[in-house]
């Protein structure tokens, strides 16, 4: 087996080792270097400044291809732990009719799932500008028509469903950790998380089945992963570390932060410190000052360490593994122990002279050299993620392999949407035809145009390294575009005649109401009314004549309104037929209406009323004249809609002798007496004029 460069790019140094795998005797170490950064050029885990950490870089290759003579090439590295993120997501697929799912369907429809994926990541986190690499999906569920199957491809239905869980990791951390090596001409092959090589190197696979935490202490973060039944079942992070103590220090004592580094570090190995602070005063201080300095800050980050894997494992471990350079921080195992309540020898610092299975170079030790052991682990033994890169339209794309690395992962790392993947169906067109609904599709898209390596290739072909696809988005079909005419049955007119008008008898298309031309287009949404020209019922409905519905005129009679029904039959050539007789070319219809004329009215004047003598009385009409517009009517007149008449007892008003054979005199009258008459209490003569609601006296004096 070929060895693997690791390298290790801390917060605060970096580490780099060459390693083999030894079949026999376990992990050899050819060569080690180190070195550390010369200002703060990362901060937890993410590269800041990436001249500075290539700078760092640079100098650990140089050493260790001069301890080998050899030249270095590809690197295996590791990112935080925190990094890592998966999210579960669903993606459906509709069809208008029931159509075949195929394998380039299923992946297209997975592709959408991880988009979707991806959507849900970026919206669950605070900064919305974040990207994400995709480091793998696997399907977990799929339904066809509602029903969850096993697999989608060759099934029938019009709604097909998956649902994946997808593996991700912050773009800027991976492209920052790219950026860096590209600067020095290394090659990353292999990417594993921290808390994984870490463990890898310090708790064997056989201790894994016991409930241990595994606690990595760098200087900005501290990564934690938990071990139970066999295998590593949890991990999280507490963003406080070595650095928290350092500042603490430089804050009390006024040092840049090197100096204060350096006081931290001699505290495990001196009884008291000297450094010169800022302004350039020596101080001598004895450790135990500087440990009451640093003990509340320490305190802290035990908390916060204690807190976090109480939350993780739901109860306090057996044992607390300690390692990365923070570790050593003092005061620190004692203080994990107290908060989490377990005895102070269950809480140890794991460093490579305890590891049985490493050999080799000697001067690679401690407990921060657990991690850069563990990455040459993970790479020798193909754990980590394995890293290449293809390109997609002459772009330079990074590809992660949890699981076999597809063209269609590659053009969704290169930003290119699922639904592109294939040619979207023009829209269709969705109408209702006398109530029943129908469907015109679109055209279909064309396939996009897929090539790997200049050969035809699909969507879940494998990739390899340095592939080269050229891809081209299927074009989306053109959307259902019908004209009337279209659809309309191909129908010779009848040429007939409508209550003596000879016409075309054709079919009649109506939209909402509105009649319709045969060059209009349909649009989505219409509701439309065919009406052919076959039996005399839809003569009626294009006429707009409702057989079933009588007539109605309005006349006025003496200023009063009146209504009547006239009653109306169909006639076709002259016989009453029903009304779903077929009409042929050539036939006369007739609507007949039975007229009514003014005699049927039984029209008559009403009588003249009086007062007399205190009494009603009725003047009796004497002759019947009905007119219209002044001119009389006739009986046989038939009524029009509107006509107003007039009806009239009298040729002319009453005089006042009319009246009195209507009145009653008593029966003896004195003699002598004289007959005193008066209107309106008005002397009048037996030939004055009445008129309407008079009032008159006639009496014996």
């Amino acid at each position: 087996m070929e060895p693997i460069f690791a390298l290790d790019i801390g917060t605060r140094m970096v580490m780099g080792l060459v390693m083999i795998k030894n079949n026999d005797q376990g992990y050899e170490i050819l060569a080690s270097a180190r070195t550390e950064h010369r200002q703060r050029a990362m901060y937890d885990g993410q590269v800041h400044d990436v001249e500075e950490v290539a700078r760092a870089v640079i100098k650990v290759k140089e050493i260790l291809e001069k301890k080998l003579d050899v030249p270095l090439k590809q690197v295996a590295v590791a990112a935080a732990g925190r990094a890592l993120r998966t999210e579960v997501a669903i993606a459906e697929h509709k069809e208008l009719l029931p159509v075949r799912w195929e394998r380039e369907d299923v992946i297209a429809l997975e592709m959408e799932a991880v988009h979707q994926a991806l959507h849900q990541l970026k919206s669950s986190t605070e900064d919305d500008s974040q990207s994400y690499h995709c480091v793998g999906y696997n399907p977990i569920a799929r339904w066809n028509e509602g029903e969850e199957i096993s697999s989608l491809i060759g099934q029938r239905g019009k709604v097909a469903k998956v649902s994946v869980i997808a593996t991700f990791l912050p773009r800027t951390v991976v492209d920052g950790l790219v950026a860096v090596l590209s600067r020095v001409g290394l090659e990353m092959t292999s990417l594993t998380l921290e808390p994984i090589a870490a463990g890898q190197a310090a708790i064997p696979p056989n201790m894994r089945r016991l409930n241990l935490a595994l606690v990595d202490i760098g200087a900005g973060t501290a990564d934690i992963a938990l071990t139970r039944n066999g295998s590593f079942f949890a991990y999280g992070m507490v963003p406080m570390a070595g650095d928290a103590v350092t500042e603490q220090i430089c804050s009390h004592y006024l040092l840049d932060f090197k100096v204060g580094e350096k006081v931290k570090r001699e505290l495990n190995t001196k009884i008291e410190v000297n450094f010169k602070d800022f302004l350039g005063a020596k101080v001598v201080a004895n450790t135990g000052e500087v440990l009451r300095v640093i003990q509340a800050v320490v305190g802290k980050v035990a908390e916060a360490i204690s807190q976090e894997i109480l939350k993780l494992n739901n109860d306090v471990p057996q044992a607390v593994i300690l390692i990365g350079g923070g570790s050593l921080t003092p005061m620190l195992p004692e203080l994990l122990a107290e908060t989490l309540g377990i005895p102070q020898n269950r809480v140890g610092i794991q460093v490579r002279e305890r590891l049985g299975e490493i050999y080799g170079e000697k001067s690679i030790k401690g407990p921060e050299s657990i991690t850069p052991i563990g990455i040459g682990i993970a790479a020798l033994e193909g754990n980590g993620l394995q890293y290449y890169t293809v390109t997609v339209n002459s772009r330079r794309v990074s590809i992660f392999e949890l699981q076999l690395a597809t063209v269609a992962e590659a053009l969704l790392a290169a930003g290119i949407l699922p639904r592109s993947f294939f040619g979207k169906p023009g829209a269709a067109l969705t109408f209702e035809w006398n109530g029943e609904m129908r469907v015109i599709k679109g055209t279909m898209g064309s396939a996009a145009q897929l090539s790997i390596n200049g050969k035809s290739g699909k969507l879940d072909q494998a990739l390899k390294v340095g592939d080269d696809i050229v891809f081209v988005p299927g074009e989306p079909g053109e959307d259902a575009q019908v004209y009337f005419k279209d659809v309309i049955p191909t129908v010779e007119p009848k040429w007939i005649v409508w209550n003596g008008q000879r016409e075309a008898y054709s079919p009649q298309v109506f939209v909402n109401n509105r009649l319709a031309k045969e060059t209009d287009i349909i649009f989505d949404g219409y509701k439309i009314t065919y009406v052919p020209n076959d039996d005399l019922s839809n003569l009626c409905l294009q006429k707009g004549y409702n057989p079933q519905k009588k007539a109605e005129i309005e006349i006025r009679i003496n200023g009063e309104t009146h209504t009547f029904d006239l009653t109306r039959e169909l006639l076709v050539n002259g016989c009453a037929v029903d009304i779903s007789h077929i009409i042929h070319e050539g036939d006369s219809i007739e609507v007949r209406t039975r007229q009514i004329t003014v005699g049927e009215l039984r029209l008559e004047p009403k009588p003249i009323t009086f007062t007399v003598n205190g009494l009603k009385v009725d003047y009796p009409p004497q002759v019947t004249i009905i007119s219209f517009h002044g001119r009389p009517v006739l009986e046989d007149q038939p009524l029009k809609d509107g006509m107003e008449l007039k009806v009239e007892g009298f040729k002319g008003m009453p005089i006042l002798s009319d009246l009195l054979p209507y009145v009653k005199f008593p029966e003896e009258v004195r003699p002598g007496a004289a007959l005193k008459l008066s209107v309106n209490g008005t002397p009048a003569e037996f030939t004055t004029v009445l008129h309407p609601g008079d009032r008159v006296s006639a009496i014996f004096d």
